[in-house]
């Protein structure tokens, strides 16, 4: 019985030896990976002026890596542009579980993943709040091991606009509507924009800024979306955008901030903004909105204008181009913005647009 016994205590004194020695080895394999490592896929208006610590302000932009391992964090440090305000991230682990976070400090070590399973983990991580709020930086990930990863060819979606296309006043998931400020409620991860592109296999890049117009901007705006557009964080004084990689669809959403007592001027803005952007972008589609906010009397006021611009512009012999106008109004969110769950079905018209024209 004494040696059952003895041999029972031994087996569990290696049993537990061999625990501890895994879970400090464990410990031990994990690295630091700087930012700028070729396995990281960045997406969107990211700023490598510093290549070690790409910066990003634009909602919407995101970045994408494989790991091994059982645990993962990723270093970020917060612009804290107002001295009190901090810019929301969207975590989703394994192409489904999704997590918002609210960065607390200027630099942030957030864990991304912890006692998953072993094997290769894939994580995404987006900013969910707008220029207005300042930047992100990226400066690190800690994990075990950051894999080679071919990211699939996909297609590029780019959605300009105002505070819809932002995901503005859409997320009371963290504070409820009414309870803190507008910056709480942003979430560019389940913008439409951002929805429709995963719905369609694509990259998506949000251009888009709240309050801006595309003839007159509101909330104290100086300038409108002609005027920003070609500016990485969309402030003029600042460095231009590379606009290197072509999307291959173009949205635009501009015209709630505008209002429906300039429509002359509206249209002229428009033009000129079009020939603009097919200087830019030659082969994309190019797809025209009106609000899905805005009043049954400024949707139809929209509507008008945006098909005479239209019609305009197909005269010249671009055929790439085309209106599209929202049968539903989405706004029940703050400050009577689209919700969550309005950036949902304003999604699915818009895919239904897109499977019509087989774009």
């Amino acid at each position: 019985m004494r040696r059952i016994a003895i041999f029972v205590f031994i087996l569990f004194f290696l049993g537990t030896t061999v625990f501890i020695v895994l879970h400090f080895w464990q410990k031990e394999e994990i690295s630091f990976y700087e930012a700028n490592d070729e396995r990281i896929h960045y997406v969107g208006r990211f700023d490598f002026s510093d290549k070690d610590s790409p910066k990003a302000w634009a909602p919407g932009t995101y970045l994408e890596f494989e790991s091994e391992g059982t645990s993962c964090e990723i270093v970020v440090e917060d612009e804290v542009k107002f001295g009190n305000t901090h810019n929301y991230l969207e975590i989703v682990l394994d192409h489904g579980k999704t997590k918002r976070i609210r960065l607390g400090s200027r630099i942030n070590r957030i864990q991304l993943y912890k006692d998953a399973k072993g094997g290769k983990h894939h994580v995404l991580v987006c900013k969910n709040t707008e220029s207005a709020i300042g930047f992100i930086k990226i400066n690190g990930i800690y994990c075990q091991k950051l894999c080679k990863w071919k990211k699939p060819r996909k297609r590029l979606f780019e959605f300009i606009g105002d505070s819809i296309t932002c995901g503005n006043g859409a997320d009371q998931s963290s504070i409820p509507f009414g309870k803190g400020s507008w910056y709480d409620y942003h979430n560019a991860y389940l913008s439409y924009g951002a929805r429709l592109a995963r719905e369609r296999n694509a990259d998506w890049v949000l251009s888009s800024v709240s309050g801006i117009g595309m003839n007159k901007s509101c909330c104290g705006l100086k300038n409108t979306m002609p005027k920003v557009y070609e500016h990485i964080d969309f402030h003029t004084e600042h460095k231009k955008w590379s606009f290197v990689k072509k999307p291959d669809v173009v949205f635009i959403t501009l015209g709630q901030n505008d209002g429906g007592n300039e429509m002359m001027n509206y249209e002229r803005k428009y033009k000129e903004f079009l020939i603009d952007l097919r200087r830019k972008y030659p082969k994309s589609w190019i797809i025209c909105c009106t609000s899905p906010m805005a009043s049954l009397d400024l949707k139809q006021k929209m509507k008008k204008s945006i098909q005479k611009v239209i019609r305009w512009y197909q005269q010249k012999g671009d055929n790439r181009i085309a209106s599209f106008h929202y049968e539903g109004i989405y706004c029940s969110g703050y400050d009577k913005h689209p919700t969550v769950e309005q950036h949902r079905f304003m999604m699915y018209e818009l895919k239904s647009f897109l499977d019509a024209h087989n774009i």
